[in-house]
């Protein structure tokens, strides 16, 4: 997750927007849960396996963390010959970790960011993308925001719902909830609620 952030004024009252009307068009509730896999598929974007294009066994462990010390790559959204966007995602990852993966790439995608240097003869899952600070600030924000909006996570604070309830719910990670808890001020925000309230 992003420390230092570059984001533009008015940047994650943008992305708010941008994961509510996202809700709206595929017609679930502004607090409901957003798939990554079901958004692609609204917005025309393919996503495919890392495993549908390598065979190779090494390449294979390594996507798979098998005999090293982990491996980092998730996720990649390339240009087709025919000028089409698709993601190829690292499916050995966990639910969660597939769903934060597809929703940065989408997030480049939604914010029309360029690579810098368009891979060719790209050799999977070697073959990276490069963004520069600013936009990987913005996909990590747009990202997140997709997956865990304000209207979800004040929702859910109000239904009692704990850190790990909240992440099963929405099909995040523990460090996602944590990271957005933290980026909105949620809890002091509910907090102030139930005080006016009370």
């Amino acid at each position: 997750m992003a420390t230092q952030t570059t984001l533009i004024r008015g940047f994650k009252a943008k992305a708010e927007r941008i994961a509510t009307e996202c809700r709206e068009k595929l017609g679930i509730h502004a607090c409901a849960p957003l798939c990554a896999f079901k958004l692609a598929n609204y917005l025309k974007i393919p996503i495919y396996r890392a495993t549908d294009f390598i065979t190779d066994a090494a390449e294979l462990k390594k996507l798979e963390g098998i005999d090293c010390e982990g491996y980092g790559w998730s996720a990649l959204t390339m240009i087709t010959k025919a000028g089409n966007r698709i993601i190829i995602h690292n499916n050995y990852h966990v639910p969660a970790r597939q769903q934060s993966d597809i929703m940065h790439e989408i997030a480049h995608i939604i914010c029309e960011h360029e690579v810098k240097l368009p891979p060719q003869g790209i050799n999977l899952p070697l073959g990276m993308r490069d963004f520069d600070k600013s936009q990987e600030d913005e996909a990590i924000y747009l990202g997140a925001t997709l997956q865990l909006s304000r209207p979800c996570l004040l929702w859910a604070k109000k239904n009692n719902m704990t850190n790990a309830a909240i992440a099963a719910h929405f099909n995040a990670s523990m460090e996602m909830v944590n990271f957005r808890i933290g980026s909105t001020g949620i809890n002091k925000q509910f907090s102030f609620r139930k005080n006016q309230v009370n």
